[in-house]
């Protein structure tokens, strides 16, 4: 252990931030997880798809410049866009994009390599502590377009160089699977991907809260760290507005896993963190006929969208949206979200008892994640997973526990430091 470092505040109480406590914790640091809700998992983890699944992961991928500007005078969107100009998300776009365009195979290994990582660790936690859990296995990965399907070789090399089973199918390859599946849509491409796996990530993440308290680990809630500030000697001051916490609070090291406000907290460190928050939208419905039900996991890459089989219901996650958050959810994202699980499961559910609700996520122009220290070298960060980030929490929070008690990593950390995101 770093001596030096031995009381660590987490700030946020999502799943990045529960392992990150936990995985301290166990390696005997006195933790603290501060929250603003009033419970773990009320965010981004709140609406992650439930997708388990490094084969499936993939750098977050938008459509061009045209096909975004005309997603906001469609039906059926597959990006939803506020009105007027926002030269900021121009700019984030713009280097989304060009990571596609010029670092999208290098970028899919490492999300790939992560998320592998963060699966194995996340089954170990499940059968070491004995968690109830909804997982299922296989994943099918579709392509609806021939531009995304013309990534499927670079997507199945890297399934091969992490050792993954892996299939290309067509409609007629997927039903033989699934007999379930409904080949009405126009498909130009799938892979799937029979040992990647899908479940409950709240539910997880709930019972990690669980194991981390076990350890000794504190959580207080209701609770907003406002401002990080360096003491003279290297401790830090946490300066927090709760009702039930100091208005100061002094540690060693704090981890930043707090979304969109991660930004906010970090930029007077000299750590200024290009994050742009997304909406996505997700529908739990009931189950009507189990036999017309799917039971695999399915993503669809076109409207990055996933369903996910829990028991009697099915999750529907995802659609982006450029849109301020709002106590009033779209129409579009609703009626998009059910015609496009309908799409291929048209008989499976009651679609009209479905239960909709929306989340905030924090993401950067690249698609990964960023884990580790920024350069007030005791301030760690934590933040980026986006909607299908479960395994990839899972791993960085390992990852980031090696960086600060000084230990290698299983996996290489290139491309997910803060450093090679600020340059």
């Amino acid at each position: 252990m770093n001596s030096t470092q031995r009381q660590i505040a987490v700030i946020g109480g999502g799943l990045s931030g529960i392992c990150s406590a936990y995985f301290l914790a166990a390696r005997g640091y006195e933790v603290a997880v501060i929250e603003r809700r009033a419970h773990v998992a009320e965010e981004a983890t709140f609406g992650d798809s439930g997708l388990l699944a490094p084969g499936a992961a993939m750098p977050l991928t938008l459509p061009g410049a045209m096909a975004t500007f005309a997603c906001r005078f469609q039906d059926e969107p597959r990006v939803l866009l506020a009105p007027g100009t926002d030269f900021g998300r121009r700019r984030w776009m713009r280097a989304t994009r060009q990571a596609q365009h010029h670092d999208f195979a290098g970028n899919k290994l490492r999300l790939t390599r992560l998320s592998a990582y963060g699966q194995s660790l996340t089954l170990q936690l499940q059968a070491h502590h004995n968690l109830e859990h909804e997982n299922g296995q296989g994943v099918f990965h579709l392509f609806r377009q021939p531009a995304e399907a013309a990534r499927m070789a670079q997507l199945e090399e890297a399934a091969g160089q992490c050792e993954f089973k892996h299939q290309a199918l067509d409609a007629a390859g997927i039903r033989t699977l699934e007999p379930a599946f409904s080949s009405e849509a126009k498909l130009s491409g799938a892979l799937y991907y029979p040992e990647d796996v899908a479940g409950n990530c709240v539910l997880f993440a709930k019972q990690m809260r669980n194991a981390a308290q076990d350890l000794g680990v504190s959580f207080h809630f209701d609770s907003t760290v406002t401002s990080i500030n360096a003491e003279f000697g290297g401790r830090l001051t946490l300066h927090v507005s709760s009702p039930h916490l100091a208005s100061q609070m002094r540690v060693d090291a704090v981890v930043v896993a707090a979304g969109m406000s991660s930004a906010e907290l970090l930029r007077p460190l000299d750590t200024d963190l290009p994050l742009l928050a997304l909406q996505s939208y997700s529908a739990l419905v009931p189950v009507k006929n189990p036999d017309d039900a799917p039971s695999m996991a399915l993503h669809d890459d076109s409207y990055k969208v996933s369903m996910t089989r829990l028991g009697s219901r099915i999750r529907i996650s995802g659609l982006l949206g450029f849109v301020p958050q709002s106590q009033t959810l779209p129409p579009k994202a609703l009626r998009n979200l059910l015609k496009i699980a309908g799409d291929y499961y048209p008989n499976a559910a009651n679609y009209n008892q479905a239960h909709f609700w929306s989340n905030t996520m924090a993401l950067l122009p690249h698609g990964l994640p960023v884990v580790g220290p920024t350069r007030q070298g005791n301030v760690f960060v934590n933040v980026g997973h986006g909607a299908t980030g479960w395994a990839a929490s899972v791993g960085s929070a390992r990852l980031l526990c090696d960086m600060i008690s000084g230990d290698d990593s299983e996996i290489p950390v290139e491309g997910l430091l803060p450093r090679d995101v600020l340059g």
